[in-house]
């Protein structure tokens, strides 16, 4: 049985490049429909709100880019709450198609560059990932270095418990151990995005435990500081957290019941620009639209308080530079209105498909020119479309794979501008999701973590962790460990020192981790399986090779995600499997030297193969695919 590991996806689109060996030609196994053809497209008025938010957030990006262009000059130094909230505000910016330029983006990225120049350093790094992990997702590849950078620093300074204390909260901008959680969750999703290595997950999988812990002791209480909640549910959604599971859908309630009458939220009684913005942010990171009555409320309150220039001035505080702070979640709250509004219905993010459901999509041109189209795309195939800004559609989903799917909604303006939202959906038993593992060389012990989608006691059952050795040519050897949890929706982590069943130590080196699902009668729902390495990172690159690569869709559509990839051995054996990321990432881990095939897998197109030679103590092997 190969060796599979189930991967989170994180976000967005990757640079494609082509390398190593070449890949077989694309050649569809089965025939597309033909591309929605829709000549005429009505011009409609905008929707005066929606026309008045873009611009709104286009004068916040100009008043943050100068403003923080401006500070720089002054101070010669990086200050967390200037140029890295700005990054953020910019990198948001751009991905919904702002006039977002190098002009803006360059003088912060020189700015961020310097370091860790001020303020305290835990504070710093955290605002240095989270700027790295926005524009990395959303800009380009060129700072993935300062994002691993940071990510790993951020590892090292997590406690056990799960959380990133601060070290320098000055309320309302730097806001405390809630805060650089989840700036640091941010972090080490995208740090996954971009590299596959499943080393990132456990942190995330200890920092969801400790923000799950911390919200549900919230529950009958009504003063928690509104930043503390809204961290919360950022840092939720970041580790993957749907908004219907319980831990997401509490602080939604809770920061729903605190909206003024006037669309605002506040910080204090009275409502501000920092806590809308960043209140909204939130939400529609939680899965609200912009058609959803408090969000529009609530941008409507910030188009109306800014000033001429571009910035909001509200709150008040006595650091240097704090506006651009406020300024920052406000353009971040509006900065979520994209060319198009795209409201849809009958689905939810994260949840297992019914057998027949009813998906309702409305579109909106914020900018004038109208809705050309709407369509439908599932695992990248298109499913439905129709002309116009409106479609309905039936979905039978019997005949799904067993998996996860997902499912784009993409509505399509009279100028050929997209605007998309993404839902992960799973059929079938799949309960077991982001499983990763990583060696904590603090504690000498492998950490293996799940998330887990079950939904109730009889399906959570127990989670079971076994241990077995592995060894040439990738055989799996005898069980060593075994231990067991009582299933529940949420993060799970198992621990192994490295000792066997009769407590005496294992050999260092590469082992496989298999982790069962099972229900309260005792059967099987689900297995997952990774490769992980009972010593030092460094120690696993020195005796075993990796091999990385990228899956760009044909055509510029894109990059190919939750992608089957298998390394298969010279005998024609697969010894590992692997899901590309949402970046169209891919990755192999602890590979014996040799001689090998990459082969891509994808329904509705042809396998590729590339072939590749891997050695230790040596840069990864690449392969990357246009399918």
């Amino acid at each position: 049985m190969p060796l599979r590991r189930t991967l989170l996806a994180a976000c967005l689109a990757a640079l494609p490049v082509v390398a190593g060996a070449p890949a077989s030609p694309p050649s569809p196994t089965t025939a597309a429909p033909k591309a929605l053809s829709c000549p005429s497209v009505a011009t409609t008025a905008p929707v005066k709100q929606d026309k008045a938010v873009r611009q709104a957030a286009q004068r916040g990006l100009e008043y943050l880019s100068k403003a923080s262009q401006k500070w720089t000059g002054e101070h010669r130094c990086f200050g967390c709450h200037v140029q890295a909230v700005t990054m953020e505000g910019l990198s948001v910016g751009k991905h919904h198609q702002y006039d977002v330029g190098p002009k803006d983006l360059d003088p912060m990225v020189d700015a961020l560059r310097l370091g860790v120049t001020a303020g305290g350093h835990v504070t710093g790094v955290a605002f240095q990932g989270q700027a790295w992990a926005r524009y990395d997702q959303y800009v380009d590849a060129r700072q993935t270095a300062q994002l691993l950078r940071y990510a790993n620093e951020l590892i090292a300074l997590q406690q056990q418990n799960g959380s990133v204390p601060d070290d320098d909260a000055r309320r309302p901008i730097t806001g405390g151990t809630m805060h650089t959680t989840y700036q640091a969750m941010q972090t080490w999703r995208q740090a996954f995005a971009r590299t596959a290595d499943d080393k990132w997950l456990p942190p995330m999988r200890k920092a969801e435990a400790f923000l799950s812990t911390q919200s549900k002791e919230w529950d009958q209480k009504t003063d928690v500081y509104l930043q503390d909640v809204n961290f919360a549910l950022l840092g939720l959604s970041a580790a993957g957290v749907g908004p219907t599971e319980a831990p997401s859908l509490r602080l939604q309630k809770s920061l729903l019941a605190r909206q003024h009458k006037d669309g605002s939220f506040g910080l204090d009684a009275a409502g501000d620009a920092l806590a809308t913005g960043q209140t909204v942010y939130a939400l529609k990171l939680a899965g609200y639209s912009d058609s959803d009555p408090a969000i529009a409320r609530a941008m409507g309150w910030l188009v109306e308080h800014q000033d001429k220039d571009g910035a909001w001035r509200t709150v008040h505080s006595g650091q240097n530079g704090a506006e651009k702070g406020e300024g920052m979640w406000a353009v971040l709250g509006l900065v979520t209105v994209d060319v198009m509004s795209v409201a849809v219905k009958g689905v939810v993010d994260g949840q297992h498909v019914a057998e027949a459901m009813t998906i309702d999509v409305e579109a909106r041109d914020n900018q004038g020119g109208g809705v050309g189209k709407v369509a439908l795309f599932l695992d990248d195939q298109p499913l439905d479309g129709a002309c116009g800004p409106k479609l309905t559609k039936s979905w039978d989903t019997k005949g799904l794979t067993e998996g996860k799917h997902l499912l784009d909604v993409v509505a399509t303006n009279a100028r050929g501008q997209e605007s998309r939202r993404r839902f992960e959906l799973y059929a079938g038993n799949v309960y077991l999701t982001n499983l990763g593992a990583r060696f904590d060389e603090t504690r000498n012990v492998s950490e293996v973590t799940v998330r887990s989608l079950a939904a109730s006691p009889e399906t959570a059952g127990t989670v079971e962790l076994d241990v077995f050795q592995v060894g040439e040519k990738d055989a799996r050897g005898k069980k060593v460990f075994g231990a067991s949890q009582k299933g529940a929706p949420g993060a799970m982590a198992f621990t192994w020192d490295g000792k066997g069943q009769d407590g005496k130590a294992q050999p260092k080196g590469r082992y496989l981790a298999e982790v069962t699902m099972k229900d309260q009668k005792g059967q099987v729902v689900q297995k997952e399986q990774t490769l992980f390495f009972q010593d030092t990172e460094k120690a696993q690159r020195e005796k075993f090779a990796e091999v990385e690569g990228n899956l760009a869709l044909a055509g510029g559509a894109g990059t190919s995600a939750n992608t089957l990839v298998e390394l298969v051995d010279g005998e024609g054996k697969v010894v590992q499997q692997v899901r590309s990321t949402e970046q169209g990432n891919y990755r192999f881990k602890s590979v014996e030297a040799g001689k090998y095939k990459v082969r891509v897998k994808k329904d509705g197109w042809a396998a590729q193969e590339a072939s590749i030679n891997t050695a230790p103590a040596a840069a990864p092997s690449k392969a990357d695919f246009h399918l």
